[in-house]
C-alpha cells in the first residue's frame, strides 16, 4: 500500500517479463490512471480498462476486481451510464499524483543545485500506530528523505524541509517534529551519511538492469500503438520503482559514472517519444469499449 492507502508504486514484473502475483493488478491499475488520467475530465470505460490491463497481463477477472476496490478506498469514482460504467479519478487521487508527478518526473528530468546544506528532519511517532508510522515512512522517502537512524531522516534536497512540513501537516504530525538545517561537522562524512540513508549499491544494480531491459526496443521504428502502449506502460511501470528508492542526490554525492543518469535520460527520451501515442491509443480503446460494466 502507498502512503494514502492505494496500492504501492512499485514493481510488479518478474525477471521474464510477466506480471507479479501479489497486488499487480491494483499496482498496475494505479500506474495507468496515474499516467493517463491525470489530465481534467479524461475517463475510461470499464471494458477499456480491461482491455488496457489485458496488455499488461492481468486476467479480466483480477481487473475488474481492481477497478472496484480501487473505488472502494477513494481513488476512483464510478458514473453509470445504462450498464457501462466510466471511471473518474476522484480529487484525492488528483492531488496524490500531482504530488507523484514531482518525485517520478519533474525532480528527476530537472534536478535542482546544491549548496552543501542537509535538512535533518526528527520525528516521534508511538509504536502503537504503526500505520501512521508507516505512512510517514513512505512520504517522506517519495519527499526524497532517507533514515538515519529510529526517528531521524535526511534529505540534501533543496526545498525539502517545505516538503516535509506539507507531509507532516497532512499526518497531523507538526508539533511533535524539529527539522535542523546545516552542513556534516567533523565525525563523519557526506558518502557515510548518503551510504547509510540509501542503498546506492542496490540502487545502480537496478537502473543498470532498467536501461539493460528497455533500451533495445527502443530501436524498433515501426510499433503498432497497442505495443507502444504496453511497453510505455511497463517502463513507467518500472521507474515508479525509483520515486521511493532514489531521492535525486546531488552529483557531487554520487560514483562516478552513475548508472542513474543513463537510465534517467533513456526514460525521458522514451517517455517522450511515445507518451501521446500509448495516451491516444488508451483514449480510443475507451471511446470505443462497449459492454458489461459492472464486475
Amino acid at each position: 500500500m502507498d502512503a494514502r492507502g492505494g496500492p504501492a508504486p512499485v514493481g510488479g514484473w518478474n525477471g521474464n517479463g510477466a506480471p507479479r502475483a501479489s497486488r499487480s493488478a491494483r499496482s498496475l491499475l494505479f500506474t495507468v490512471v496515474g499516467e493517463y488520467l491525470r489530465d481534467p475530465g479524461s475517463a475510461l470505460w470499464t471494458a477499456g480498462a480491461v482491455a488496457a490491463l489485458g496488455r499488461l497481463g492481468v486476467e479480466e477477472r483480477a481487473a475488474r476486481q481492481a477497478l472496484t476496490r480501487t473505488a472502494r478506498d477513494g481513488w476512483l469514482v464510478a458514473e453509470r451510464h445504462g450498464r457501462r460504467t466510466l471511471w473518474r479519478l476522484t480529487s484525492r487521487a488528483a492531488d496524490h499524483f500531482a504530488e507523484s508527478a514531482e518525485s517520478v518526473y519533474r525532480a528527476r528530468r530537472h534536478p535542482t543545485g546544491w549548496n552543501g546544506d542537509w535538512t535533518v528532519l526528527v520525528t516521534s511517532v508511538p509504536e502503537s500506530r504503526r500505520e501512521l508510522r508507516h505512512r510517514l515512512r513512505t512520504r517522506l522517502r517519495w519527499a526524497g528523505f532517507g533514515p538515519l537512524g529510529q526517528g531521524v531522516w535526511i534529505s540534501p534536497r533543496v526545498g525539502s524541509e517545505q516538503a516535509a512540513r506539507h507531509v507532516l501537516d497532512e499526518l497531523g504530525l507538526t508539533a511533535s517534529a524539529v527539522s535542523v538545517i546545516g552542513r556534516i561537522g567533523g565525525l563523519g562524512s557526506e558518502f557515510e551519511v548518503v551510504n547509510r540513508a540509501w542503498d546506492l549499491g542496490g540502487l545502480a544494480r537496478d537502473y543498470a538492469a532498467f536501461a539493460a531491459e528497455f533500451s533495445d526496443r527502443r530501436e524498433r521504428t515501426e510499433r503498432e500503438p497497442a505495443v507502444v502502449f504496453t511497453e510505455q506502460t511497463r517502463m513507467v511501470h518500472r521507474w515508479r520503482e525509483f520515486a521511493l528508492r532514489d531521492p535525486v542526490l546531488p552529483a557531487d554525492l554520487l560514483p562516478a559514472r552513475w548508472p542513474g543518469h543513463d537510465a534517467r535520460d533513456l526514460f525521458f527520451r522514451r517517455h517522450d517519444a511515445d507518451h501521446r501515442i500509448a495516451a491516444a491509443w488508451l483514449g480510443a480503446l475507451s471511446q470505443g469499449a462497449t459492454g458489461p460494466a459492472g464486475p
